[in-house]
């Protein structure tokens, strides 16, 4: 089933309580009926290579006790997926690509360390939840970051979530300071469902509204996903006019409409910051 955003308002408060070593097993019992045991396996391959330089399907076998032919194809697999390749002397070692990744990952996290007193003062200053939002594929933004509001029915969206970029405030932010190329992509791939009544229904819609989005410095999501939600959110720009990420302000509709030039007012002077800082 669907999980809309108001399916996540009250996280901490509906969840339930088990002292922490029934909360463990428990956490450890639920987990265990998803983990997919060849992807396990796999990835027990690629922990090896945190000490050894090259392996061969031999010293997998060795070390992991699987037979040759198993290991051979899990080294094969990972090899046609760029995570490693295969030397002069048939052996296998990393590839530049997980030192690509451990560089993302590095730079995400300094970015989240940039940014996060800055949500938390945003959530101080309106007593509404922030979030700090990137956009790392061609469609979907991800919610990396978060600091929760103060006021009753706070939102609270959970790390990791994805969804199509011009259903967020945040996503639109990101795109109205994409290049023209990246914007055409982003509409050829995405899907313009329908969510609510104030969804945006086409191409030229959205168009149109990244435009006025450049021309504001601001977006917002009135009520496009979710009936008695809405954001504003404002985009986090590189040195270059790039945008790194966006940050936003959520609540409910009647507070967040009461409130918008405050809202805006804290957000342009966080990102006025958190821009100086990226410099």
């Amino acid at each position: 089933m669907k999980q809309s955003l108001t399916d996540k308002l009250f996280l901490v408060t509906l969840k339930p309580y088990y002292p922490k070593e029934e909360c463990h097993l428990k956490e450890t019992a639920n987990n265990e009926k998803y983990i997919l045991h060849s992807v396990e396996t796999a990835l027990s391959v690629m922990d090896l290579f945190f000490t050894y330089e090259e392996l061969s399907p031999s010293d997998v076998t060795r070390y992991l006790g699987i037979n040759r032919s198993t290991a051979f194809r899990f080294l094969v697999t990972l090899e046609q997926s760029g995570y490693i390749v295969k030397t002069e002397n048939s052996k296998y070692r990393l590839s530049v690509k997980v030192s690509t990744l451990g560089q993302i990952a590095h730079n995400r996290m300094e970015l989240i360390g940039l940014i996060h007193p800055h949500l938390c003062r945003i959530s101080e200053a309106t007593g509404e939840s922030s979030h700090l939002v990137i956009m790392d594929n061609p469609t979907h933004v991800t919610f990396v970051d978060k600091s929760i509001g103060s006021l009753w029915l706070k939102m609270d969206i959970l790390l990791g979530y994805t969804q199509y970029a011009h259903l967020t405030a945040t996503g639109k932010s990101i795109l109205a300071y994409e290049s023209d190329q990246f914007i055409n992509q982003y509409i050829r791939s995405a899907v313009f469902e329908q969510h609510t009544p104030y969804s945006i229904k086409d191409a030229k819609e959205l168009l149109n509204i990244l435009d006025k989005v450049k021309t504001d410095g601001y977006s917002s999501d009135n009520e496009e996903t979710e009936i008695g939600l809405s954001c504003y959110a404002v985009p986090i720009l590189s040195f270059s006019g790039r945008p790194v990420a966006a940050i936003s302000s959520s609540g409910p509709t009647t507070r967040m409409l009461a409130n918008k030039e405050k809202h805006l007012e804290v957000l342009h002077n966080a990102a006025e910051q958190i821009q100086k800082g990226l410099q």
